[in-house]
């Protein structure tokens, strides 16, 4: 009987997540229906939920515009006491908050408040309504005379203001000018309406007591409202038309358009990463991140190198797949260790035996020196502007190894070799 009935109880805890305490405790878990009765210890900051006897933590929500929503900032507070019901996912606010309907605004229903009479002859105010009274005060308080339709008046030849009372009104039959030569430009269909009393005149006389109502407003201006046309692409792209709009298309199709070179300011795309590594791609830009990883990348590494049959003649011999030279941070040549015999035993070298990656920038001589074999046989090097190897020198033993070891050298980047095999 007691967990059916529910009962009543003051929250503890200092957040959302409110615990409730009744006495008699629930002995059974939520059932669909349960209602408590609760005063909170403290307002919400947003979303809650409450556990009550330890049963579980569930939703507290309410009711707004026909839907169940999470509670806001500060619908709960410690002055109310709150009906909470359950409905078997939740607990639904029943009674306690403050009016849930939402503010009326141009696209949703709810609430609003009565205009004083000062939001009213301001005209500022877009969320409370008039009243007929008020509307009636105010058209009272604005409205010195009764309208009264006068029929048209031609204005293509400058007439003067013709003799009227207040609130007589003229509809323009031709454009011109109403007031004289010096008189207030208007346009067909524009209305002028007698503001004050007066015997008719010129501008200078009762321009004053006249006031025009354009229906074909000027063409506006950075200083004037007006009418103003749309610009077509050819405006937009030209850019130098400064009475048309630009509609946010023309604008899209203009920027899409307007990619960046090295001579035109624009839009430019950000480079992949594989784009930035490439090093190909001339149109589009490299972000700091890019550079850095690309950077990191190429930095303190080394890649090996085989020799392969294509790089070595018929005069020399090594052993595929064992003879490498590593290249470092891309152009950096090291060679050591690559060993090499004279094909047909022993004999003179004096030949172009070698292919190895082109120098980048090698003076005559710069890459030349001597060598030895195991045997302790001097030979001598020379690597030219192509990146070929001559030997020179003789073998005295058949299974003599030369001992190619050389200084580094900066090869050209990417590396390249020559496309012709030694003999």
């Amino acid at each position: 009987m007691e967990n059916s009935l529910g009962g009543f109880g003051v929250t503890t805890g200092g957040t959302d997540d409110y615990v409730l305490e009744l006495d008699p405790a629930l002995k059974n878990a939520y059932r669909q229906g349960l209602s408590i009765q609760v005063k909170f210890n403290h307002g919400n900051s947003g979303v809650s939920t409450i556990n009550i006897n330890g049963k579980g933590a569930v939703p507290i929500m309410k009711a707004v515009n026909g839907s169940l929503v999470d509670l806001a900032s500060d619908d709960l507070g410690t002055i109310n006491h709150y009906l909470l019901l359950f409905d078997g996912t939740c607990f639904q606010v029943v009674a306690g908050l403050k009016s849930s309907i939402e503010t009326a605004s141009e696209t949703v229903e709810g609430k609003a408040r009565v205009a004083t009479i000062e939001e009213v002859n301001a005209g500022t105010s877009n969320s409370t309504f008039v009243t007929p009274q008020k509307l009636a005060s105010y058209v009272a308080d604005k409205v010195t005379g009764l309208w009264e339709n006068k029929g048209t008046i031609d204005c293509s030849t400058n007439p003067n203001y013709p003799a009227a009372l207040a609130g007589d009104a003229y509809t323009v039959s031709t454009g011109g000018k109403i007031g004289g030569a010096t008189g207030e430009d208007v346009q067909e269909m524009d209305v002028i309406v007698c503001l004050v009393d007066n015997a008719g005149g010129d501008q200078a006389s009762v321009g004053a007591s006249w006031n025009a109502i354009q229906s074909n407003v000027s063409q506006a201006t950075e200083t004037i409202a007006g009418i103003i046309k749309v610009a077509s692409q050819a405006l937009v792209n030209g850019g130098t038309d400064d009475l048309s709009a630009i509609t946010p298309l023309k604008l899209k199709t203009l920027l899409d358009s307007r990619l960046a070179t090295e001579t035109l300011i624009g839009l430019i795309e950000i480079a992949t990463q594989a784009e930035t590594d490439l090093g190909a791609d001339n149109q589009r830009a490299i972000t700091p991140l890019r550079l850095k990883t690309r950077l990191d990348n190429y930095l303190n590494r080394e890649s090996l190198l085989t020799i392969t049959a294509e790089q070595i003649g018929t005069t020399m011999y090594h052993t595929p797949g064992r003879n490498r030279y590593s290249v470092m941070n891309g152009n950096m040549i090291l060679i050591k260790d690559i060993r090499l015999k004279r094909t047909s035993g022993t004999g003179s070298v004096a030949a172009w035996v070698m292919n190895f990656p082109k120098p980048n920038n090698s003076p005559t001589g710069a890459l030349s020196g001597t060598l030895t074999s195991n045997q302790g046989e001097t030979f001598f090097y020379n690597i030219d502007n192509n990146g070929r190897v001559s030997i020179f020198g003789t073998f005295v033993d058949p299974n003599d190894e030369l001992l190619f070891n050389i200084h580094p050298y900066i090869a050209k980047y990417p590396i390249e070799y020559d496309a012709t095999s030694p003999a």
